[in-house]
Order: C-alpha cells, then structure tokens, then sequence
C-alpha cells in the first residue's frame, strides 16, 4: 500500500509539476507600420514573392503568409493575386533562383516578367542553429523576424514596409534542451505571423 502511494504521489508530481513552472511574461511582436499607413488603390494586380528556405517550418510561414494574401480579396475584391504557378513558370523560364534574401531589384523584375502592377515580398529571419545551441546555455534567443514589403513595379516605389519583431519566450526553469528552444521559436513564429497578417490587413481596409 505504501508503495503505491509513493507512485500516486510521484505520478501527480509529473503532472502538476509543469503547471507550476515560471514562465517569462508574453511580450507582443512589435511591427514598425503605422496603423495611418494604406496601400494605394492602384495596387490592383499583385505577385507574392519570398525565397525559398531548407527549413520546412519557414516555408510552412510562407505558405500561411501567402495565404493570407488571398484573403486581401475580401477587403478589395478588385485585387488580383498572381496563381503560384505563374510565377513558377516565370522562374522556371528565366532560370532565376530566389534563395537567400530577395533583393528589391529581382522583386521588380519578376513582377515585370508576370505583367504585375506590385510585388509583395515577404522574408522571414530567425535565428540560426548556432543560436539556438548558444541558447541552451544562455538561456535566450535573438527575436524572430517577420518582413513584408510592397513594391510598385513601374516606380520601383515601396509603398508598404514592415518589420514585425517577435522576441522568444523561455521557461525559467527550461530543461536546456534543443526541443524546447525549437517549440518556444515556432510559438514565436507564429506570433509574429499573425501580427504580420494583421498590418497588411488594415493596410488594405
């Protein structure tokens, strides 16, 4: 009997043990758009560009993010958003690569290849293995980094510049694991998508 309450009370433990653990206070993203700032009514028809990355988790990001360009539509059902496999094709044809950071001038010339009118380039930067392995014995992670960029083809003009910040949270009483600082920077990424989202939603209202 005493046995088995050693066990009950050692299984318990496990239980409420993470409940009880100190996590660092939710710190918001911070963007640097202004809530004043709105996409021209002349961005009618628009490409959405980003590199392409090895990490699946980024390129999952970009995937919502482009998705969410879609959903522009619903605030300005005149808005055109170039078919992914157009640009595809683009590419594809001009042999252009878009790794690494995309600069303004392959942005603008793609969008002049697919006869757009905008480019909307997303990046998104976070930090690198390097970092999250310093992490387990530092205990923190440089913030994640969520870009979006429109870009009037014919002026070269950027119309819409945002830099969305979202800072890493961490367990006080972390484990110092590689896993756990992965699990905090995808929580992060996340965060700093949806904020993204946001500023290019009230952009376009």
């Amino acid at each position: 009997m005493a046995y088995r309450r050693i066990v009950l009370f050692f299984f318990l433990a496990l239980i409420i043990w993470p409940g009880c653990q100190s996590i660092s206070p939710l710190v918001r993203p911070t963007k640097t758009i202004s809530e004043r700032v709105h996409v021209p009514r002349t961005v009618e028809r628009l490409a959405v560009i980003y590199p392409v990355s090895a990490e699946r988790a980024v390129m999952n990001a970009y995937s919502v993010l482009e998705g969410a360009a879609f959903q522009l539509k619903e605030l300005r059902p005149s808005l055109h958003i170039v078919d992914r496999s157009d640009l595809q094709s683009v590419l594809l044809e001009q042999r252009l690569q878009l790794e690494g950071g995309v600069s303004d001038a392959t942005a603008i010339r793609v969008g002049k290849l697919l006869g757009v009118d905008s480019v909307l380039l997303y990046r998104v930067e976070g930090p690198t293995m390097r970092d999250q392995a310093l992490a387990i014995f530092r205990g923190d992670v440089p913030p994640l980094l969520v870009m979006s960029k429109i870009i009037i083809v014919e002026s070269a003009e950027v119309v819409f510049h945002n830099v969305v910040t979202s800072p890493v949270q961490h367990s006080n009483h972390d484990d110092g694991t590689l896993f756990k600082t992965q699990s905090y920077l995808q929580a992060a990424m996340e965060r700093g998508i949806a904020q993204t989202i946001l500023d290019l939603q009230q952009a376009f209202r």
